[in-house]
């Protein structure tokens, strides 16, 4: 019956070694914690501009040199040479309308000056150039927003008669 009586104590005895090392095995686990988060993002349409107007300074006579300006709101003003403007030869403000995510804001880069080309190898420069909105805009609420753009045209007053013409970019990014 001795031996009886040893299996068993040896028995709890190792039933409690077991227990006692699963209680401290779980006091550790209760010492952690843990949470989730979620990922997200939100994409937004690309924005994007196209032109709606050209920037066109009229008739300008040949003669006296100086400048003739553009406002964003298509205004002239001529500085030395004489400025016309009718049907054939309108004076317009260069217009964009800039299409993205509603409210968000935006900046706009201008170039500095550009080369217009004429007769004979001929050239003006526009330059000094503005936006309204100036240098950010906001996208309204239907996704779109308008941009004017004016500038400076120098002309010489060596200036040789003909059509002058030239591109330039406007580049809008979201801010």
């Amino acid at each position: 019956m001795n031996s009886y009586r040893n299996r068993i104590v040896r028995s709890l005895v190792a039933c409690l070694a077991v227990g006692m090392a699963l209680m401290l095995g779980s006091g550790r686990a209760m010492g952690q914690a843990s949470a989730t988060a979620n990922g997200s993002s939100t994409v937004v349409p690309a924005i994007t501009i196209t032109k709606t107007s050209d920037l066109q300074f009229g008739l300008i006579v040949a003669g006296p040199g100086g400048t003739v300006v553009i406002g964003t709101d298509g205004t002239l003003t001529a500085s030395g040479p004489t400025a016309l403007s009718n049907a054939s030869y309108p004076v317009t403000a260069a217009g964009f309308t800039v299409t993205g995510m509603a409210t968000l804001a935006y900046t706009i880069t201008l170039p500095t000056t550009i080369t217009l080309n004429g007769p004979s190898s001929s050239t003006m420069s526009i330059g000094n150039f503005i936006s309204n909105p100036a240098n950010t805009g906001t996208i309204g609420a239907g996704g779109t927003s308008t941009l004017a753009v004016g500038g400076t045209l120098t002309v010489s007053s060596t200036q040789t008669p003909g059509a002058y013409t030239g591109t330039f970019n406007v580049t809008v990014n979201y801010q």
